[in-house]
């Protein structure tokens, strides 16, 4: 119990555990979302909270309301005070209802999210669970065992199945009972009927390796249609980002224009729309999409140390000056080592590490701004500078330095970070293709060591370098499981990763590899298949992006080349009964449209990114291509 909660538990522990019945789904909740806190105390720590906050909110608005009725000078009754105190009291026991109200909801929403992940790892944990049951050399718990320590690949699935063997291990439960505290305890219907079904076949003494392989074939189809469900929700997501981003602007835009020049100040609500409005909505909706979606870039790969204690009972000696010195020099040549390799082959590096281009092309764009702008930023009247006044001219200028240097921030990113994700989905396709010959050679009697030798020996695309690489480790005598870890470390992905160690695991616990290959094999080429038909289904989506984009663009000039020109600068020109705006700036207006179609290109290039790829940082490309058409469009043609 940390200190905050046990102070909390001492003021107003026997209030909350009375009034904990009027919760009744808050002690599920808690243990769905695995919050390690019984109800009451988890109560009595929101009334503190609501406490807190009501004497903090309290003391703020007192101190606001208090200070406005002098500004107002208002003398309703003689004692101001009285009422500032009231209304303070007022709003803070309101601020902290709700406060209280979100916490009680918070364990939900908590569990919620846990169940979405739940969901979406558990069709990987049942086909873990099926591959280590097929050769027999396991029991059942040790094969929820061997998943509980997978977390980083597995995720929730393997959190679940933790609780499993602590139940187990540490509380003395068999395995009947302990799967339905699981059961009980758990936020997914999903993973309930799969303890439900676990259960029945463990109580009755049924066929656990059939239960998992129909289980492993349910899921893959439950899979398929998720994704199918998915893609039906992108294509609404679509519409409704092209109604509300690209069509919704454009008719905002066009009829503040005339409002413009029929005399209202349209200008400042366009600046409003084109600076805050787009991008707040665009990164809001990039947010929803992450919410509903697969990360298709895979959750990021941990890298796990750990520690042998072989060499405990060796007596070491203590310390000297002599000996200090000497490991911070190894240590100091180790850095020094490391920054000479990546300085002298920086390819390899910063494609394996994309972002870290951004160390270099970040300063050199700023460096562009600044040289280049250096005279036109001293020109600047930057007190006079307001939402209806921009310096047109000054501001035209820093913007081609602010493409360039934009250029400049992207490329290098682009280049490496396009090279590496290629590479992986290279390796991705191949690893069906190389699990699947080696199965066929250890299906002849050939150990798995010598089949990855002979594999070595045929092409099998870019992976073919680390299969040779696997091969001369196993020759000079290395472990066939560190090999496998060294292979899994390189190539980082949850794919890889997650079939590299289905294959440590299964060559550790039995001798029927060839079973388990196959089931790996069949596991990646569902993967490559639903991967492949998600591409082919969200390139239609980058398309509508790239087609509503263009459109905005096209509107825009039109009313920047055509439109506005116009537009009569005098009152001589303007038709009789027509209010004009004489104070008209059509600079300003063709400024504000250049700046609207770069801040489109860049959000509609992460949209796309994020729909075709399902990544942010793969959308990086699409807006600078669509950048520069902008840019082109307003420099060449306006």
């Amino acid at each position: 119990m940390m200190p905050f909660q046990d102070i909390a538990y001492r003021l107003f522990g026997k209030h909350a555990f009375q009034k904990k019945d009027e919760y009744p789904k808050l002690c599920h909740s808690l243990k769905s979302a695995r919050f390690a806190i019984p109800a009451d105390q988890y109560i009595s720590t929101g009334y503190l909270y609501s406490l807190i906050s009501f004497c903090v909110t309290g003391i703020i608005f007192y101190f606001i309301a208090s200070r406005l009725f002098e500004i107002l000078d208002l003398s309703i009754i003689d004692d101001m005070r009285i009422i500032a105190l009231l209304s303070s009291m007022i709003i803070a026991l309101l601020f902290s209802t709700i406060l209280f109200n979100i916490q009680m909801k918070l364990p939900l929403l908590w569990a919620s999210n846990r169940k979405a992940y739940l969901d979406q790892s558990l069709t990987h944990a049942v086909a873990y669970l099926y591959a280590l049951s097929k050769g027999g050399g396991m029991s059942l718990f040790d094969i929820f065992k061997s998943l509980s320590q997978q977390r980083h690949i597995y995720g929730v699935a393997a959190d679940e199945f933790g609780y499993i063997v602590r139940d187990m291990e540490y509380f003395g439960y068999d395995m009947l009972t302990a799967l339905k505290n699981a059961k009980e305890n758990s936020p997914s219907e999903k993973y309930k009927n799969f303890l439900d079904g676990m259960l029945s076949i463990i109580s009755s003494g049924g066929d656990v390796i059939s239960y998992l392989k129909n289980k492993s074939e349910q899921y893959r189809f439950l899979a398929i249609r998720e994704q199918k469900t998915f893609l039906e929700t992108l294509a609404i997501l679509a519409e409704v980002y092209v109604t509300v981003f690209v069509v919704g602007p454009v008719f905002l835009i066009t009829i503040l224009i005339v409002l413009g020049f029929m005399g209202s100040n349209s200008l400042d609500v366009l600046y409003i729309l084109v600076y805050v409005l787009i991008p707040i909505g665009t990164v809001l909706f990039i947010v929803f999409l992450s919410t509903i979606s697969d990360n298709l870039e895979g959750r990021s790969i941990q890298t796990s140390q750990q520690i042998f204690n072989e060499f405990d009972n060796v007596r070491v000696n203590e310390y000297t000056t002599i000996d200090e010195k000497m490991l911070k020099k190894i240590s100091w040549n180790c850095t020094i080592y490391n920054i000479i390799d990546k300085v002298s082959n920086p390819i390899k590096w910063l494609t394996r590490k994309p972002h870290y281009s951004l160390i270099l092309s970040i300063p050199a764009g700023l460096i562009c701004i600044l040289y280049g702008n250096l005279t036109i930023l001293s020109s600047l009247d930057f007190s006079s500078i307001s939402l209806s006044y921009i310096n047109v001219e000054a501001a035209a200028a820093i913007d081609d330095y602010i493409v360039f240097a934009f250029i400049i921030i992207s490329v290098p990113f682009i280049v490496f970070y396009e090279s590496k994700r290629r590479w992986v989905l290279k390796v991705e396709n191949e690893m069906p293709e190389f699990l699947k010959r080696l199965a066929s050679i250890n299906e002849a009697g050939i150990r798995l060591s010598s089949a990855i030798s002979l594999v070595s020996r045929s092409k099998i695309g870019v992976l073919n370098t680390e299969i040779k690489r696997m091969a001369s480790h196993l020759s000079w005598g290395g472990n066939l499981e560190e090999v496998l870890k060294k292979f899994e470390y390189r190539v980082r992905t949850e794919f890889n990763s997650r079939i590299i160690t289905l294959i440590i695991r299964a060559s550790e616990s039995t001798s029927d590899v060839i079973s388990v290959l196959n089931i790996a094999a069949s596991e990646a080429d569902m993967q490559n298949q639903l991967k492949k038909e998600r591409s082919a289904e969200m390139t239609v989506y980058v398309f509508i992006v790239y087609i509503a984009f263009l459109v905005f663009l096209f509107i825009v000039y039109v009313l920047a080349a055509y439109f506005l020109p116009a537009v009569p600068s005098s009152a001589g020109d303007a038709v009789a009964g027509m209010p004009l705006n004489i104070q008209f700036d059509m600079d300003a207006y063709i400024l504000l449209f250049f700046h609207a179609s770069l801040i489109q290109g860049v959000c509609s290039g992460l949209v796309a990114g994020k729909m075709g790829s399902g990544s942010v940082l793969a959308g990086v490309k699409h807006s600078l291509f669509l950048v520069l058409i902008a840019y082109i469009t307003f420099t060449q043609f306006i």
